[in-house]
């Protein structure tokens, strides 16, 4: 009877002890692989604002994450297929040779949702100095 009392509190006292581990948390998936274009361009006649043009490779279950821009963004998918939504909105399907456009300081968010590669050109016109982007949360 001792020995059924001693394994019982064995076993009681690792399951409370394996309860308060904290859970394993999986990070979110990374970005998209960004390769600048053009890095800082001047815009003629506007010299407080740069444009930038970048390449984007999407994997899939990639996502930038709710983020805004200190400027307008134009992007145009060339290879696959990705969603994107601003503030609350609806996901918006964007397939290659498809574009959409965010206005500056939207908060929004691009993903890959499918099971192949995508890839998209993003052009900036930004506010000179700024980050490209702050995450939001």
């Amino acid at each position: 009877m001792r020995r059924l009392l001693l394994a019982l509190l064995l076993v009681l006292g690792s399951t409370a002890l394996h309860a308060q581990q904290p859970p394993t948390i999986t990070p979110p998936a990374p970005g998209p692989k960004i390769a600048p274009l053009v890095a800082d361009g001047q815009v003629s006649g506007v010299p407080d604002k740069v444009f930038v043009l970048v390449a984007a490779d999407w994997p899939p279950g990639v996502t930038t994450g709710r983020h805004t821009h200190p400027g307008d963004e134009y992007g145009t998918v060339v290879e696959g297929v990705l969603v994107t939504r601003q503030a609350e909105g609806e996901w918006k399907t964007v397939a290659a040779g498809q574009s959409y456009y965010v206005p500056a300081n939207i908060v929004h968010e691009t993903k890959n949702i499918g099971d192949k590669p995508a890839k998209s050109y993003n052009a900036f016109v930004l506010e000179k100095g700024k980050p490209r982007a702050t995450p939001v949360q």
